[in-house]
């Protein structure tokens, strides 16, 4: 639960407006009901325009204790430059940005989603700014009390796991197991077991029973990553799973009853899949009962500095210095065509968190991965030439 107040209410309302948008449980703080939130977490957010040093005694740990904050972020919208101070081992953390005026650009969503990254922790959402992006959050949210099967279909790397990963997260089963597994990624003849389980002796190399993935998330959520890629004959297996609720282990003759929700994602056309003779029909009508769908990147380019804001704060989080982006940067990546999605998004950050000048992304520090006329990357060559221009203007100052 995270709780907001401060003297600069717009920026307290845009931040309440962007946390809810993505899937985050916030309110503005009210002392008359601060003591009434159940057993909830509770995070504190104090907005305010005034440099501050905290002790402990200090009007702000009063508060804390006052109202049994055991963490607070302070964000200073008056400070010169982008930096995180910590005090008293972390609970108060002082993120000093600055003056936050028109919240409409791309900067501020930066330093507005940064500040949501500090006080959503680990709590899992979904970084995003973009109307369509919020709407999928209210789906998930809007589902979150049934255990209804999901399927989400959208491009390789447009955050399908993140999709699912948060339907369970909001879901009653959240305190349970969360087991992904990508159907694509192990061999047909092992997939089988892995799933369902084997018992001792069942093939060789079975030396030992194993109750498999989907009754080791009973009671919780099990993630069937690229589902179009299973074969044909544990389709109906699973398709038993969903209609009976009962999982037969690989030489057994007993089935297991099992209380599991099951989410499947795939980047393919299922229709498609079906008509081709692909994927069991039966099946597909059976995991399709509530269908989402991601978008790529470059449908929802808004959603570029709240991404960029939860990478670079994975990327530096043991670090004191926090690494800032320019507005021309924030820009070039939303005009990208970005046909890797947000792998090839963090693929950019990344390097470019490696190869920046004073913590600070600029254009020059973009190296994509897909290049004009298909060329290879040599990110060698890209920092042979940064450094070239860098000696040149050396020379020429």
């Amino acid at each position: 639960m995270i709780e907001i107040s401060g003297q600069n209410k717009k920026v307290v309302l845009r931040l309440l407006e962007l946390a809810k948008g993505r899937g985050l449980d916030a309110i503005e703080f009210d002392e008359n009901f601060a003591q009434d939130r159940g057993n909830a977490e509770r995070v504190y957010l104090h907005v305010t325009d005034v440099a501050e040093i905290y002790d402990q005694s200090s009007e702000l740990v009063s508060f804390l204790k006052k109202h049994s904050f055991r963490k607070a972020v302070v964000l200073n919208c008056s400070g010169d430059a982008f930096e995180r101070v910590s005090y008293l081992n972390g609970a108060i953390q002082v993120l000093n940005v600055p003056l936050l005026n028109e919240h409409s650009c791309m900067k501020a969503a930066f330093y507005f989603s940064y500040v949501l990254e500090l006080l959503g922790g680990k709590d899992i959402n979904l970084p995003c700014v973009d109307q369509r992006s919020q709407n999928i959050v209210r789906l998930i949210q809007k589902i979150s009390n049934s255990d209804v099967t999901v399927l989400v279909n959208g491009p390789t790397g447009s955050g399908k796991e993140v999709i699912s990963k948060l339907i369970h997260n909001v879901s009653c089963r959240a305190a349970e197991p969360f087991v992904a597994v990508n159907c694509a990624a192990i061999p047909e003849q092992m997939l089988e077991s892995t799933l369902f389980g084997h018992e001792k002796g069942a093939f060789t190399g079975a030396v030992q029973t194993n109750v498999g993935l989907i009754r080791a998330a009973n009671q919780g959520t099990i993630l069937l990553d690229e589902i179009s890629e299973m074969p044909l004959a544990l389709q109906a297996k699973l398709l038993r799973v969903l209609q009976e609720k009962k999982v037969m282990a690989v030489g057994s003759t007993a089935e297991v009853g099992v209380n599991v929700r099951i989410i499947a994602t795939t980047n393919r056309n299922m229709p498609a899949e079906v008509k081709q003779g692909n994927f069991r029909e039966d099946l597909y009508y059976r995991l399709n009962v509530f269908p989402l769908a991601t978008l790529s990147l470059a449908e929802r380019s808004k959603d570029i500095a709240a991404i960029v804001a939860n990478m670079l704060l994975k990327l530096v989080d043991d670090e004191p210095q926090q690494t800032d982006i320019t507005s021309d940067a924030l820009e070039e990546l939303a005009n990208y065509s970005w046909p890797g999605n947000v792998r090839e998004l963090h693929n950019v950050i990344q390097r470019a968190k490696l190869i920046c000048s004073d913590n600070t992304i600029s254009v020059s520090d973009l190296v994509f991965d897909s290049p004009e006329f298909g060329l290879a990357l040599n990110t060698a060559d890209v920092l042979a030439a940064k450094f070239n221009v860098g000696i040149e203007e050396e020379i020429v100052s």
